[in-house]
Order: structure tokens, then sequence, then C-alpha cells
């Protein structure tokens, strides 16, 4: 079985100018799923939704949801140091698209801080020439999360069920 080494790349630490997206150490990931408010999380860091990515990462135990590039990562506010939230991927391209997904604490959201992690992840993404498109997927009452995937070019894609899709395709 030949293995796809491109795919083994490690997790890229992204710097942009307030942000710095960087893979969790395995302590991190033990406090995130434990809940646990370290002094480098801010507050309001970890949700639940990020417990559970944590959770979810450690039973699996696997490369791409810890250390690959296309693992969900630590979002660093720069100025303070702090964790404010996570954003990345959910794994590997699947039929060429990847899905990026993310959260911020609630104290650090209206500051322009998802567009600017999304557009360095989005970098990542289309760095890579087998990926078509890049989509996300979006509870109906989440309009924030609608407002910052729009303003970066994604259109919605008709889905079934509760949640509501949205799709960036490759820039010409």
């Amino acid at each position: 079985m030949t293995e796809d080494l491109e795919a083994l790349r490690p997790a890229p630490v992204l710097e942009t100018e307030r942000l710095l997206l960087r893979p969790f150490t395995a302590e991190e990931l033990d406090a995130v799923a434990a809940g646990e408010h370290e002094p480098l999380f801010a507050h309001g860091f970890p949700s639940a939704e990020d417990m559970d990515f944590a959770r979810e990462s450690l039973m699996a135990g696997g490369y791409f949801f810890t250390e690959s590039v296309y693992a969900r990562m630590a979002v660093v506010e720069k100025s303070t140091g702090q964790v404010i939230g996570t954003a990345g991927f959910v794994g590997p391209p699947i039929d060429h698209e990847l899905e990026i997904v993310g959260s911020l604490a609630a104290d650090r959201r209206n500051r322009g801080y998802a567009q600017e992690g999304f557009a360095a992840l989005l970098g990542v993404a289309f760095a890579d020439p087998s990926v078509t498109g890049v989509r996300a997927s979006v509870p109906e009452d989440n309009a924030p999360a609608e407002q910052v995937l729009l303003a970066a070019g994604f259109v919605r894609r008709e889905t079934p069920g509760p949640e509501t899709d949205y799709f960036l395709p490759r820039p010409a």
C-alpha cells in the first residue's frame, strides 16, 4: 500500500496580523477535553464544542486529528498569548473538498478574528492542488458564522437537515 506523503505533512503554524494558529500540545488537548480553564486559555475557552472536539481527538488518537495539515488548531491571540478558540479542518479532503471549522470564545467575537483565521486556512486549503473547494456546515440559527462565511466568498448550498452547507470553489 502506498501512502500519500503529501497528506502526512505536519500541521503548519499560521501567523496573521493578530493571530497564531498552531497545533495543540498534548497537555492543552487534555485540558480542553476535561473542560479545565488553564491560565493560557481566554475567558470562555473551551466551549462545549471545543471539549467535544478534544475528546474525539483523544479517543481517535489519530494523526489527522492533532498533528497534520488537516488538524483543528489552537487559535492564539498574539497580544495576550491566550488560546481564544479553535480553527482548522475536519480531516483530509473528501471528494476533493475540505471542511473548515472553527469557534471563538464569546468575548473575542466581533473583532474580525474569524475572518483573519479563515483567510489563513483558505491559503493552506488551496495550496493543495487536489482541493477543488472548501465547505462549511453551520446550524441554521448561527447567523454570525454565516456572515463570516459569506464575507469570505462562500455560497450557500442546499442540503437536507438542520445545518446549512456553504461552499467556496477554488479561485480561478
